[in-house]
């Protein structure tokens, strides 16, 4: 594949890649490859689309994850039982 892009990117969103990449220490090629979900080359899993296969996809992840008990409260992340 001819790697030559055939329309030029105006200077003011070449500069905001450029920025956007150094404040979190990657390249304007890796900052794009992660923005579009490319990994060496090969395409990552596609993202979901709809509200219920974003829900799916969030059970499939939290598959060992205790839920919190009915008591929870924000004083329990700040001032921890001991």
């Amino acid at each position: 594949m001819n790697a030559a892009l055939t329309e030029q990117i105006a200077p003011e969103i070449a500069q905001a890649l450029i920025t956007q990449a150094a404040a979190r220490g990657l390249s304007v090629n890796e900052y794009l490859a992660r923005l579009l979900g490319v990994a060496s080359g090969v395409q990552s899993a596609p993202q979901p689309t709809t509200v219920d296969e974003f829900i799916t996809a969030m059970e499939s992840m939290a598959e060992d994850v205790q839920p919190l008990p009915r008591d929870f409260s924000r004083e329990d992340i700040y001032f921890p039982e001991e």
